[in-house]
This record gives structure tokens, C-alpha cells and sequence, in this order.
């Protein structure tokens, strides 16, 4: 039995309970046949079947098309604009500061925010940081702090020295310190799916949205303002707009940087 793209998808959703169709759909085509070609599979029948009873393949297949590349201070100079003009400020004006990650990958970006933090002077009690993610895989990555030196490439060798150590015996393996791992906490959540929890003061959502459809941009745009403070930041990646924010509730403060009307 041979089926379409589209056919395999409707019920690849099902089974894996992931929207599939908010994601551009020729990259969602591109990841599937790459993975395919990996375990020789020959048509959208059989890798159903796979992703049906085949654990290891169905887990493969979500990691393989969820984005999990990032890395420390990546784009320098807008952490160092969060850093001088924007955590501050939120600082400054409230007790604790609610920072989220959404989607977090492997936990290089909410690490950033607690580098930063850090040598702010800021005590952990003035701030909370989430960090959510579909991957169960790439979360249990980032819970483990060890980055390999493409990670790292961005942090300052004064900080590196600081809060990184090389794990002897594992070549280009980092080891986070532990002080600033438990500064971040880790949740498993579907962003396109599920509900948000309420009160940010910072929303970190960067190079998600490039991979997704106008549609689902626009909607998740709305529940991200949804759950901001008024006041509160939205912080994109360095290639990624919201065109007429204002229709969202939102103003461009910087490059970047969307604050809650």
C-alpha cells in the first residue's frame, strides 16, 4: 500500500499527538525523508508502521525533526542589549523577575540568562527561569549540562574559565557548574498544543518561529503577549519579525526585542 505525504501526516499527528502542520510543511517532508533513508525505509506506509510500534524509531523521529541547535550568548550583541537595558529594568521593578525559554533546546540559551545574572550580582532568590521543550531527549541533555565545543563558541574565555571545566578523557566536552544548572528548571511542554502558564516578565522565544507556519506564528504570538506582564519583554531571534506588532498588543524596542503595550 502506497500513500501520500499528506496522508502520512494527518495520521503521523495522531499517532504521535504533535501538530505536525503548524511546522512549514516542506521541512517537515525534508526531515521525514532524511530520517527515512537512516533506517531504510522505503515509503510513508512503512514509516507509519514504525512510528506505531517502534519506540526507538517513533523517539528518533521527534528528535530528528524538533530544532535542537543552539548555543551559549548566541548573537552577542542582543544578550548584551538584554543585559544593559532590559534586566535592569526588570530588576529594578520587580521583586522576582519570571523568565521563560520556549522552546529551550538544549538549554544553552536559559543557562545564558543565569551566566548573566550571576555576574550581575543577582541572588537566585530575585529571579525564577523556566526552560520547556517537546524533546524529552534534548531535555534530559540539557539537565545534564555538558555541551560540546560548538556550544560554546560565543562565551568569553573569562566566563568559560569560570563556569565551564573540559571533562578530562572526552574530547571538546564541557561541563556546566552545577551552581548555575540549578538556577534553571526544565519542563516537557507542547507549545503549539497546550495552555501556558500566566505572569512572565521576559519570554525568550528565539529562531522557533522561522520554522513555522503564518498561521501558527500569529497564534502563538497572541498566547505568548497572553501570559506577558504589561510591560514585559518578547525577545525573538535576529532573523525573526512580528509585522504590525501593535495588532498584537506589542512595540519594537529594539532588534529583536517586543514589549507588551
Amino acid at each position: 500500500m502506497t500513500i501520500s505525504f499528506d496522508e502520512f501526516v494527518d495520521e503521523a499527528m495522531k499517532i504521535l499527538d504533535v501538530n505536525l502542520r503548524g511546522y512549514k510543511i516542506k521541512r517537515v517532508q525534508r526531515r521525514t525523508d532524511s530520517l527515512m533513508r537512516r533506517y531504510n525505509v522505503n515509503n510513508y506506509a512503512q514509516c507509519l508502521e514504525k512510528l506505531k510500534n517502534d519506540s526507538e524509531f517513533r523517539e528518533a523521529y521527534l528528535d530528528h525533526f524538533t530544532i535542537n541547535t543552539s548555543e551559549f550568548f548566541r548573537n552577542p550583541q542582543s544578550f548584551k542589549y538584554l543585559e544593559e537595558n532590559i534586566l535592569p529594568v526588570l530588576l529594578a521593578d520587580n521583586k522576582v523577575v519570571n523568565i521563560w525559554s520556549a522552546p529551550c533546546s538544549n538549554g544553552s540559551e536559559p543557562y545564558t540568562l543565569a551566566i548573566i545574572l550571576t555576574e550581575l550580582g543577582y541572588d537566585n532568590s530575585r529571579y525564577r527561569i523556566l526552560a520547556s521543550d517537546i524533546d524529552v531527549g534534548v531535555l534530559e541533555e540539557a539537565k545534564s549540562g555538558i555541551f560540546n565545543e560548538n556550544a560554546i563558541g560565543n562565551v568569553p574565555p573569562l566566563l568559560l574559565k569560570k563556569y565551564f571545566e573540559e571533562i578530562k578523557g572526552i574530547s571538546m566536552k564541557y561541563k556546566l557548574s552545577q551552581d548555575i544548572i540549578n538556577k534553571v528548571s526544565f519542563e516537557y511542554k507542547d507549545l503549539i498544543k497546550e495552555p501556558y502558564e500566566e505572569g512572565w516578565d521576559l519570554i525568550l522565544s528565539r529562531n522557533f518561529f522561522i520554522y513555522l507556519t503564518t498561521e501558527i506564528k500569529e497564534m502563538l504570538t497572541h498566547k505568548f503577549v497572553e501570559v506577558l506582564k504589561p510591560g514585559g519583554y518578547l525577545f525573538l531571534g535576529n532573523t525573526e519579525f512580528i509585522f504590525t506588532p501593535e495588532k498584537f498588543g506589542l512595540k519594537k524596542i529594539h532588534s529583536s526585542f517586543y514589549q507588551k503595550i
